[in-house]
């Protein structure tokens, strides 16, 4: 870390009476500076670290200044790695969070689109990436009040479980409505497949339909895309229909 940073927590008032050190007022207040400077803010906003919101939301510099007076900093934030710094420490790898892996991704997403599009921190962002940042931010918020899974996560969870044990549209749609009906009010899940899907490909998560074997042995696509049997058990790949009724 760049210093001592005992005062993030020796000097914040823990009585909840506000009367914080000015050590801690001084260094508080160019700790939200920094925050604002560099690559790691993009549509005025930054992660907050409060003892609140532990990061997982971003909040614009007023929010910042508000949430960190009124609840002070995270437990063991010392190395701002989410403001700018580079982690120093050799951690022990430990397995990731099922829910935050694989969306929690937009420090990454920010700086490839900075590049793409060949911006500073400081310029506007063009429009389209301005539009995308929003929908991906509201996809992150909790599903309810009630939890921190995210919208995105659970339908990228449930979208999965579909795939994997094969709902038809009509099965997922009901679903979805029995779960939209115990779901305490309010809340963010789509009503639909096709609104689950939309909120998927919006935000760079589209898929590719790859058909499978019935019994598992292999899948076809590359080099078997287009063979109309199983290369090892013989079964057909499409089941044939007779009549109306399906049989």
């Amino acid at each position: 870390m760049a210093d001592d940073r005992r005062w993030m927590y020796d000097g914040f008032d823990k009585t909840g009476g506000k009367a914080h050190s000015a050590e801690w007022r001084k260094k508080t207040h160019a700790f939200i500076d920094h925050a604002f400077v560099g690559k790691t803010h993009y549509l005025n906003q930054v992660r907050c670290p409060c003892n609140e919101l532990n990061n997982e939301k971003f909040v614009t510099k007023e929010e910042l200044t508000k949430d960190l007076v009124n609840y002070g900093f995270m437990p063991g934030y010392e190395t701002w790695s989410f403001h700018g710094e580079k982690e120093t420490r050799v951690e022990t790898e430990v397995e990731a969070d099922d829910d935050s892996a694989g969306v929690d991704r937009i420090d990454e997403m920010l700086e490839a689109l900075q590049l793409e599009f060949g911006l500073n921190s400081e310029d506007p962002p063009p429009k389209e990436v301005e539009e995308f940042f929003k929908l991906l931010q509201a996809s992150e918020k909790p599903l309810h009040e009630h939890t921190k899974v995210s919208l995105l996560a659970f339908v990228t969870r449930l979208l999965a479980i579909r795939s994997k044990y094969f709902f038809s549209n009509k099965c997922f749609n009901d679903l979805v409505q029995l779960i939209g009906d115990v779901l305490p009010q309010p809340h963010k899940l789509p009503n639909d497949m096709y609104q689950c899907k939309r909120l998927t490909k919006a935000v760079g998560m589209g898929y590719e339909k790859i058909y499978m074997c019935p019994d598992g042995c292999m899948l076809f696509c590359d080099d078997h895309v287009d063979e109309k049997k199983c290369l090892h058990c013989g079964k057909e790949r499409y089941v044939e229909v007779i009549n109306e009724d399906g049989d």
